[in-house]
């Protein structure tokens, strides 16, 4: 076909396929022990329920061969246990009780004004052979550790 400006222009591109459905899991016995195989060690309630889902779901997906998504485990677990009253059964591994804070009225001033708190972050990790711990440090602009002489340093 011309155009105006005396350019032909190409046929539209031919629209993409449609996506691929997810082959449904078919829940036979076999299918479900592969599951609570997956799932010794960890239990998916409580506040780490959805770091265990992940090696539930990586576990299982290797023991059946393909990939399912952890709706899929989680809608499973819904017919067979009331997952909620699970979740909320679950005592929690650190103390959570409620205390009254309140921001400093400097940094209330800053965020009114729109200034940025310009912290400076300093990571520390600490590698052993099967695990790697990472901790964040944010210090405000106007405080810096103080190194061993006593000294202020911003260079940690």
């Amino acid at each position: 076909a011309r155009t105006g400006l005396g350019a032909t222009s190409a046929a539209p591109p031919p629209p993409p396929p449609p996506p691929l459905l997810p082959v449904p899991v078919v829940w036979s016995p076999e299918v479900e022990v592969c599951l609570f195989h997956a799932m010794l060690g960890h239990k998916p309630v409580g506040v780490n329920r959805h770091f265990h889902m992940i090696c539930i779901r990586d576990k299982f997906s290797q023991n059946i061969g393909r990939q399912i998504s952890s709706k899929v485990i989680w809608d499973h677990l819904s017919t067979m246990y009331d997952m909620q009253a699970l979740h909320e059964s679950e005592i929690l591994p650190f103390p959570n009780s409620e205390k009254n804070f309140i921001l400093p009225e400097e940094i209330i001033q800053e965020v009114k004004e729109g200034e940025t708190f310009g912290c400076t972050v300093h990571f520390l990790f600490t590698r052993t052979p099967q695990l790697a711990f990472g901790s964040c440090f944010c210090y405000p602009p106007n405080w810096y550790p103080k190194d061993s002489t006593g000294k202020t340093s911003k260079s940690r």
